[in-house]
């Protein structure tokens, strides 16, 4: 009779174990975000006094930061790889291009004790800015509106809160360089980079004019160098997200 009771036992642990195993397969599928989970929204960097301010959109000071939605977005599984496409019409080396890319990347991780970035890219020179393809790209492009510095789009899953992708495109239609030396004339890769960089670990733009100094910012011009480099409200931003 024990040796009955213990088989029984036995087989309701045995049942019991299926249960969590198959419960478990079925909660990573729910996981999987569907394309009708999917929400994708798009930041546009606008050259300054070009385009008014969105007004629904500010924030109260003085906190002069915000999420990409208001529950707050983020990535889920760190670090993030990005690819790098270096095609561009005026011809800047490479090395230049990725070099600002890097800093940038480098610049948020370095405000928060989670690594955020690879240390490492790849180069894809067919990467291609706005295209869902599991791959963070980062490209020049032909914006279709005059007066965009920059464009960012995100794909979340609206239903885990998890960031899937992020696309980068500077506007060809600006020349683009380094302006560390005071070059005016140009458009400063890093600085632009440093910006759309941030809504891709998951902050918004601020317009709000008393907060003008923080990178998040959403206006720019040539020669600004400013965003190169963070200000307490974006930390506070991303160490919100992330921790300390």
């Amino acid at each position: 009779m024990r040796k009955i009771f213990l088989g029984i036992l036995v087989l309701v642990t045995i049942f019991a174990l299926c249960g969590i195993t198959v419960a478990q397969k079925e909660s990573f599928e729910k996981e999987k975000p569907k394309d009708s989970d999917i929400q994708k929204i798009e930041f546009i960097h606008w050259k300054k006094d070009f385009a008014k301010s969105d007004k629904a959109r500010e924030p109260k000071p003085p906190s002069c930061y915000q999420f990409l939605t208001p529950t707050g977005v983020r990535w889920g599984i760190l670090p993030v790889s990005y690819v790098i496409n270096p095609t561009n019409p005026q011809n800047l080396p490479q090395g230049f291009i990725t070099t600002a890319v890097f800093n940038a990347a480098e610049t948020w991780d370095n405000s928060t004790t989670k690594e955020l970035m690879k240390n490492t890219y790849a180069i894809d020179n067919t990467a291609t800015y706005g295209v869902y393809d599991h791959k963070n790209a980062i490209a020049f492009g032909n914006y279709r509106a005059t007066g965009v510095i920059a464009v960012t789009s995100i794909w979340y899953s609206k239903a885990s809160g998890r960031i899937l992708e992020f696309d980068m495109m500077f506007d060809t239609d600006f020349a683009w360089g380094d302006a560390s030396g005071g070059n005016s004339e140009v458009m400063d890769l890093q600085n632009i980079a440093t910006h759309e960089l941030g809504h891709g670990v998951g902050l918004g733009d601020i317009y709000n004019t008393s907060c003008s100094e923080v990178t998040m910012y959403g206006y720019s011009t040539e020669g600004e160098t400013t965003k190169r480099t963070l200000e307490a409200a974006d930390i506070t931003g991303l160490q919100k997200l992330y921790g300390i």
